[in-house]
């Protein structure tokens, strides 16, 4: 692994931030030999505005930066403005991870892999709680990058999640986790 560099942006209220704290969280508490750091920045007004996160997660056992170098290994985007102003800093042969409803397929080119996990359909139509989205993408990015263990990432839900929602955003969590998995199979196919 040494060094893998992650941007996730979107608007404040979509979970960008929450998403990266996650995956740093299960990185740091629920694997071994791994270290992790997260920043982030937001607009003036939380909710609504601008706001991107950066993971670095290494096996090294020390960070030397903690911000993401672009361009980034994984970029996760949750907004067309995010998706228009990021899409030029993840590697040719990294990946682009996107919600198809916030973020036009055709409008976002990447030299990258591009994955389109339908994050809000699934937590709107099925699962019936819209802020469920979180836990569908943090299980895709599991899915797809393998960067962070299956039952790491079940932990970090556990551990995020108010007592009450666990049970829902688990099962978010592996909706996620299955749709990232078909996705990349479907890919090395």
């Amino acid at each position: 692994m040494t060094r893998t560099e992650i941007k996730i942006a979107g608007y404040g209220g979509q979970g960008v931030i929450t998403l990266s704290k996650m995956i740093a969280a299960a990185a740091i508490l629920h694997q071994e030999g791994i270290t992790a750091t997260q920043t982030e920045a937001y607009g003036a007004q939380a909710r609504g505005g601008a706001c991107w996160a950066e993971v670095v997660i290494s096996d090294e056992e020390m960070i030397d930066y903690p911000r993401a170098i672009v361009p980034v290994d994984v970029l996760m985007v949750f907004s067309e403005e995010a998706a228009r102003n990021y899409k030029g800093e993840v590697k040719k042969d990294g990946i682009a991870i996107f919600d198809p409803l916030t973020v036009r397929p055709r409008k976002f080119k990447v030299k990258a892999k591009r994955y389109a996990v339908p994050a809000n359909q699934i937590a709107t139509e099925e699962l019936k709680m819209p802020v469920t989205q979180n836990a569908i993408m943090f299980g895709a990015f599991i899915g797809i990058t393998g960067l962070i263990d299956e039952e790491s990432g079940r932990q970090c839900v556990r551990d995020f999640v108010p007592s009450k929602f666990i049970d829902i955003n688990l099962k978010a969590y592996e909706r996620g986790l299955e749709i990232g998995k078909k996705l990349k199979e479907e890919e090395s196919s």
